[in-house]
């Protein structure tokens, strides 16, 4: 699809459905708020649907008064899954009744791995964040995001960056960052509250994941968490992928792997990488997909039977 297309279909729309991926982060959540405030700009009615947790750190940034966990598909003509691009990635609690919705339009910045029946594509896979897919359609359509949604859309793209150290950040993104930037984007109160806000349980989880690296040939990293650990630790989901990127900073590392259990014996797999090792292609290779440095793809079983995969896939890499 084009961007014409993409406005032609929220135009027809009377009242849109957003939802992001499970345990969402800063890209999800600012595509997120991006879709709502270009369909409000195209006359349309919005609802933003997510499974964020209540004491989750993004609602520090994100106005939690208008995200909805009640989803009712009848009451809406059209549905916007943003991030993602596939159903197994909408959180269980909205899954079945999205798969059920006549009129999806998905805009992500994946690399398209599923082809879901009756969903329209809007797919830039070159793009660094889903939230810059935004910024772009909104600045093409001729509208000025306000302070609080440029400083959602900057966040996004912060987020899927790295603060803009992944090799994912190109001329286009650093454009569109100072685009924002001077829309006057609250920079001091993202980075407050993204980098320098870690509680003390966070520092526990940051201890877990060093303490339990398991490291191949010196320079892959697997670590498996499983929902045991994070009940000790108190901890959740979000907190493990708040450190992904500063176990990936570790120098004699060109790929780190975690993988944290969602469900009995269901887990995720979120891997990050440099020095031009691709962990797409791992992610392919097992179902998953993503980008050359951040993918992601699930495997089952125990604890101890992952681990045992993780290993396998690190000596296949090594």
């Amino acid at each position: 699809m084009n961007s014409k297309e993409v406005k032609d279909i929220i135009c027809s729309a009377k009242k849109v459905a957003i939802f992001g991926h499970m345990n969402p982060d800063l890209d999800c959540f600012g595509a997120m708020f991006g879709a709502k405030f270009l369909c409000k700009k195209l006359n349309c009615e919005a609802h933003l649907f997510s499974d964020v947790r209540d004491d989750s750190f993004l609602l520090k940034i994100f106005d939690k008064s208008v995200i909805e966990k009640n989803f009712v598909q009848d009451d809406f003509d059209l549905v916007i899954l943003v991030d993602l691009n596939d159903f197994s990635r909408i959180a269980p609690i909205f899954r079945d009744k999205v798969k059920n919705c006549p009129n999806i339009l998905v805009i992500d910045h994946h690399g398209q791995s599923v082809i879901e029946k009756g969903c329209k594509f809007y797919i830039h896979s070159e793009i660094s964040a889903a939230s810059l897919i935004f910024v772009d359609l909104i600045f093409e359509f001729g509208f000025v995001p306000t302070k609080q949604v440029a400083t959602y859309l900057f966040a996004g793209i912060v987020g899927d960056t790295g603060r803009f150290l992944h090799t994912n950040t190109d001329t286009h993104t650093l454009l569109r960052a100072v685009d924002l930037m001077n829309l006057g984007v609250d920079i001091q109160k993202v980075y407050d509250v993204v980098y320098r806000s870690k509680t003390l349980s966070q520092i526990a989880v940051q201890r877990f994941l060093l303490d339990n690296m398991n490291i191949v040939n010196g320079n892959l990293c697997y670590i498996v968490i499983s929902n045991s650990d994070l009940q000790k630790l108190k901890a959740s989901v979000e907190d493990i992928k708040l450190f992904m990127d500063d176990l990936n900073q570790i120098g004699e590392f060109k790929a780190v792997m975690v993988a944290y259990e969602l469900d009995e014996k269901e887990y995720k797999v979120s891997c990050r990488s440099k020095y031009g090792f691709s962990v797409a292609e791992i992610a392919v290779k097992h179902g998953g997909g993503g980008h050359k440095m951040a993918a992601g793809f699930d495997l089952q079983g125990t604890k101890q039977e992952v681990m045992k995969k993780l290993k396998e896939i690190c000596e296949e890499n090594k």
